[in-house]
């Protein structure tokens, strides 16, 4: 993998993460609704797809 796909995977990876937070963690937080297992799991995988990514992009 070059240098510029190693961004693009790393980017794509950072913003998985994001979209992953917002669905699971923020959005039930936001309208009140708190199923614990899948705020848990969504922190999880959010965090799992930043470290992932963090580690392509070698930071």
């Amino acid at each position: 993998m070059n240098e510029k796909q190693k961004d693009h995977a790393a980017g794509y990876l950072y913003d998985l993460s994001k979209g992953v937070a917002l669905l699971t963690v923020i959005k039930p937080l936001w309208t009140g609704e708190l199923p614990a297992l899948a705020i848990t799991l969504g922190f999880i995988a959010a965090i799992a797809f930043f470290a992932w990514g963090s580690f392509i992009d070698g930071r």
